[in-house]
């Protein structure tokens, strides 16, 4: 079963806006114009849950595609086959997706780049603690997401076979 957060975190990763100070905008214009559709992309992804609940991380994969401003499609192939979609064209299901405005921002530099996001939105710090976006430092492309939930889970999704338009 996908959870909220989880989704909303995958749609962060790719729609999140643009950092505040000046070397961390570079680094974000960058990354949003190696990354982010400006209408619609499509993924594979493959997802490592962990958490202190488990013995074992229970893994999973499937497809996502999102387009602008605010539909997801989020599908889970493996291990249960499971279809998740977020319109916000719908009066039932209204989704907004986040924006910088909803997260504080810090760009970390080391071998990749580390994008943290952390909920200042009341309803999002209730479902994630941050979201950790890591960036190959010379193409700028995003290698994965890490998502922190409140109850001390984790999650790591994988990303692959992007495409954008």
């Amino acid at each position: 079963m996908i959870h909220f957060k989880y989704i909303v975190a995958v749609a962060v990763a790719f729609l999140a806006g643009a950092f505040p100070a000046l070397a961390q905008e570079d680094v974000w214009n960058r990354v949003k114009e190696v990354n982010f559709p400006k209408d619609h992309l499509e993924a594979r992804w493959h997802r490592t849950y962990c958490s202190p609940m488990l013995q074992e991380p229970v893994e999973s994969e499937g497809t996502v595609s999102i387009r602008q401003p605010d539909y997801l499609r989020w599908e889970t192939l493996k291990p249960l086959p499971r279809v998740t979609e977020l319109d916000g064209t719908r009066p039932k299901g209204r989704f907004r997706m986040p924006s910088e405005k909803d997260f504080r921002v810090q760009v970390l530099e080391s071998d990749v780049y580390s994008i943290r996001l952390t909920p200042i939105r009341r309803d999002l710090k209730q479902m994630l603690s941050q979201v950790v976006l890591r960036v190959d430092k010379k193409t700028f492309e995003l290698q994965d997401v890490t998502i922190l939930g409140t109850d001390g889970d984790h999650t790591v999704i994988a990303f692959k076979d992007i495409k954008k338009q």
